[in-house]
């Protein structure tokens, strides 16, 4: 009777440890996301750039890199090496802070020789310091392979290893995880905003005008209780997240650019959320000093051109034509825009003017004469 039972949890072991064996093979054969070898050019990519980003480090050729947010994810790596010189693959991450884009550097910078890395210095991490939470994804990028296959433990990734269609899209490698070709209809005036005033993003975008409008009127300003306990927080994430990789790797040119929102953006920071605006040009500041510091680093900043007045380049208060991703690639091959502490003040004290000078209350009208 015991030898009985006995074969039987030796059958049951053998039996999970089987089923085991044969799921992880068929998972790494498979392999959606490209994670352990490259699949067949079209087989396709999948759109979760925080998971698929990984399968092209490992298996593309490229010796620069584009990372950045959705406000990055439509610059063209072709065009970007034709301008730039080198080999880009775009691997913007839609979102991202400075806290995720940094795991993902460090996989990179260990494993590769980068020649150039365009970086975004968006609003939310420069000033912010925002972490997320990367649990879901930060695995990948450790240096435990075996791990890796925690991320097909979920239904849509083991469906997707059986159907590929089911997750794989036809994305294009120069610019994989690309937006602008499916949302058009808000570029092109405020007109186009206003037939969109039902679209989420419109909706919270009009409310927000109209409510920081209303307390510019009762002489309300948005003032930090802690202004310089966020400042040097906020510099000690630039330097843990950024300027860690400047000085480690001082053979790689690291083109950081400040993305050049709409002026309405600008115009409530600077109207409304004084610290805040505050503390982001003495983050300017503080990165133009680390400039001279580590000479691999450049910032650029459009803040004082006059297309960022024009609501037609904008579908929201943040994000931009394409076009104005080709026109900034340009512009640092010929250095315009570049910021020196020659030329630091003088951009901050155009850019601090047309801010302050913007006519909010002209939109929040015809926000009103709409509703």
């Amino acid at each position: 009777m015991k030898n009985n039972n006995k074969k039987k949890v030796i059958t049951f072991f053998i039996s999970i440890c089987s089923t085991l064996i044969i799921f992880t093979t068929w998972l790494y054969i498979n392999d959606p996301l490209q994670i352990f070898h490259k699949q067949d050019e079209n087989k396709g990519l999948v759109s979760n750039a925080r998971h698929q980003v990984l399968g092209l480090i490992d298996n593309y050729n490229f010796d620069s890199i584009i990372m950045g947010t959705s406000i990055l994810e439509n610059s063209s790596s072709k065009e970007s090496s034709k301008i730039l010189g080198g080999k880009f693959i775009n691997l913007s991450i839609e979102g991202s802070d400075f806290h995720t884009r940094s795991i993902i550097l460090e996989y990179i910078l260990k494993r590769r020789k980068l020649n150039k890395i365009i970086f975004s210095l968006d609003n939310y991490g420069l000033v912010e310091a925002q972490v997320s939470d990367t649990s879901n994804f930060d695995f990948l990028y450790d240096n435990n392979k075996i791990n890796d296959i925690k991320v097909y433990i979920s239904p849509k990734y083991l469906i997707c290893s059986i159907y590929k269609s089911y997750c794989l899209n036809n994305l294009d490698i120069d610019r994989p995880f690309s937006w602008y070709q499916n949302e058009n209809r808000r570029f092109g005036g405020f007109e186009n905003w206003l037939k969109s005033k039902n679209n989420n993003k419109i909706k919270a975008i009009f409310k927000e005008i109209i409510k920081i409008t209303e307390k510019i009127e009762r002489g309300e300003k948005n003032i930090e209780k802690e202004y310089q306990k966020n400042l040097i927080n906020s510099q000690q994430y630039i330097d843990k997240n950024l300027i860690k990789y400047v000085s480690k790797y001082p053979n790689t040119e690291f083109i950081s650019i400040l993305p050049p929102y709409s002026r309405i953006k600008y115009a409530i920071e600077a109207q409304y959320h004084v610290s805040k605006f505050k503390r982001y040009k003495e983050n300017i500041r503080y990165l133009v000093r680390q400039s001279q510091k580590y000479p691999n680093l450049k910032i650029y900043g459009w803040g004082n051109h006059e297309f960022i007045d024009k609501i037609e380049n904008y579908q929201d208060l943040i994000h931009y034509h394409y076009k104005i991703n080709s026109w900034m690639l340009k512009a640092i091959k010929r250095d315009e825009g570049l910021l020196t502490p020659t030329n630091i003040e003088s951009y901050l004290t155009t850019f601090t003017q047309k801010s302050l000078n913007y006519d909010l209350f002209k939109i929040r009208d015809k926000i009103n004469r709409e509703r």
